[in-house]
């Protein structure tokens, strides 16, 4: 049996998604967005519930380091005894860049306020409210947890649902969205969502990340090469 490689590493994953400005169960006069849908590309009974907080961005008035979020956000985690997901990320929004707290597997909106207070007290500043209702391109910062499977193409071990390929070069967010667009309108199955991302092992290594219920090592592969031929004809 062919020996599989588990990888634990940092890296970012850039997206575009709607987001709004929530109203309400927020601390007065602080900016926090909420995506309407976190992974557009996808439909299915496995796409999230819409019953709690999908992914929230606290929107900070400084950017704060990978360190100094993952330190407060465990601290907070240990002593308030909510469970949440913290990791910093940038938002690009009406030609703005934004710094945020990207929160995610809070099962409560009710919970928000009372997290903005623990943030505060550890010294995180927010920014004042804005309305915002479009669409903005997000960069969040992560920790990976994979398998490689196959050379270049890595599952993750912490969502079924997510799988990643590694891709030869860098591509702007406009092309990167067009080719996957001219993918799905050319591959067996195109209920799948497609996001950009980075993963640092010996050099830093550009993938694409896929959700889809059901992802099958063959799939990723075609999928993969449909990506590589797209990209080849880029940079002919």
């Amino acid at each position: 049996m062919e020996k599989i490689t588990t990888i634990s590493t940092t890296g970012h994953i850039t997206k575009v998604e709607l987001l709004h400005t929530l109203k309400s169960n927020i601390l007065e006069n602080t900016f926090v967005l909420e995506n309407f849908e976190p992974f557009p590309g996808y439909h299915g009974k496995n796409a999230p519930s819409s019953l709690k907080p999908h992914h929230l961005f606290l929107v900070t008035r400084k950017a704060y380091s990978y360190d100094e979020i993952s330190r407060t956000s465990k601290k907070i985690g240990s002593n308030c005894q909510v469970k949440f997901g913290a990791r910093p990320a940038d938002l690009f929004i009406f030609n703005q860049k934004l710094s945020a707290i990207r929160i995610k597997e809070l099962d409560s909106f009710e919970k928000i306020t009372e997290l903005q207070k623990w943030y505060i007290d550890e010294g995180i500043s927010f920014k004042k409210k804005k309305n915002f209702n479009s669409e903005g391109l997000i960069k969040v910062m992560k920790h990976f947890e994979l398998s490689e499977v196959e050379d270049g193409i890595y599952k993750d071990n912490e969502n079924p649902l997510m799988c990643y390929f590694q891709v030869p070069a860098y591509l702007s967010w406009k092309v990167f969205e067009k080719i996957t667009y001219s993918i799905k309108n050319n591959i067996s199955n195109s209920n799948f969502d497609a996001a950009q991302g980075v993963i640092y092992l010996k050099d830093l290594v550009d993938i694409v990340r896929v959700y889809m219920k059901d992802l099958k090592v063959e799939f990723l592969k075609e999928l993969q090469s449909h990506y590589l031929e797209e990209i080849r004809k880029i940079n002919l």
